[in-house]
């Protein structure tokens, strides 16, 4: 276990050090806070001539659902770009054959290099959403509710989780492919697949089975409107990006769904939540898992 945290301390230092790293933390802290602005823009143009009232009951609400949303999108290119030379960058770099020829086992190597993903990922986590809640109670006045912080502290680590599935999947390719390149591509690939081809196939599909009936002048009709949502959402549940946007949804939106309707109870919220974080475990640890036979069982030159 010793040797893991070795691995693991080398690779974080490493990690958090590179251009690469920072560059993806002030890209983060800008994708988190410019969505936050654009909201917070949109309120006031509505009161233009109340520069002094306070932002409406919800106003949090839509922000984090909001930054759920823009979370769905960028984590994935975190993990990808962290995860996408686990090994293929030290195969190529001849570092990899110069690791395994001390006395270290192969499994030593893969789980610490996991665990000092995780630990990276949570500080850029941890650090951009303190930036963000700093920005809106400093600039903007906006000060979380206890609930509101609660519930932003929950969703932390279901981010963390759902990095971690895209840098899993970004691992298990370097393990795979010979090249960082070809991993890179691959990766990047299913990123746009699941982000965005899938959602428009689910939408297309469901056009196609059970469009939502409208007359002009009437309400859409209420059976027909969840039938297709049915379909969208079964196909898209392929998708680790579905099951992060629910948990979102679940835990970040309550007040922003129905402002004027008493508040979802936490607890709730996260029982809500929890079929789709089993969802993003079992495709995480089934990665990793995949990372790590590969792994032990190939040859290194």
């Amino acid at each position: 276990m010793a040797g893991v945290f070795t691995v693991a301390s080398r690779e974080f230092s490493d990690m958090v050090r590179s251009k690469r790293f920072i560059i993806l933390i002030i890209v983060f802290g800008l994708v988190m806070i410019i969505p936050m602005v654009t909201l917070y823009i949109q309120v006031i143009r509505m009161m233009p001539d109340m520069p002094g009232v306070p932002m409406p009951l919800g106003f949090l609400g839509m922000m984090g659902y909001m930054l759920s949303g823009t979370l769905s999108t960028f984590a994935p290119v975190m993990g990808l770009a962290l995860g996408c030379d686990t090994i293929s960058g030290e195969r190529e770099k001849g570092t990899l054959k110069i690791v395994l020829a001390q006395p270290v086992f192969r499994d030593t190597v893969i789980n610490g290099k996991f665990l000092a993903a995780t630990s990276a990922v949570s500080l850029a986590v941890l650090i951009t959403s303190l930036v963000t809640v700093g920005v809106s109670t400093m600039v903007m006045g906006v000060t979380p509710t206890a609930g509101e912080a609660l519930r932003m502290a929950l969703f932390l680590p279901f981010a963390v989780l759902f990095t971690m599935t895209y840098y899993g999947i970004a691992a298990f390719l370097s393990t795979i492919m010979k090249k960082t390149s070809q991993s890179v591509i691959l990766g990047v690939t299913m990123w746009a697949v699941f982000s965005f081809v899938i959602p428009v196939i689910a939408s297309l599909v469901a056009l196609a089975i059970a469009p939502p009936r409208f007359t002009p002048g009437e309400p859409i009709d209420v059976e027909s409107m969840r039938g297709y949502t049915t379909i969208v959402e079964a196909i898209s549940s392929i998708t680790p990006n579905y099951h992060f946007s629910k948990i979102g949804q679940h835990l970040l939106s309550p007040s922003a769904a129905a402002p004027t309707q008493e508040e979802t109870p936490i607890t709730s919220s996260l029982m809500h939540a929890g079929p789709n974080a089993l969802v993003l475990v079992i495709v995480t640890a089934l990665v990793f898992i995949a990372s790590y036979i590969a792994f032990t069982r190939q040859e290194v030159r």
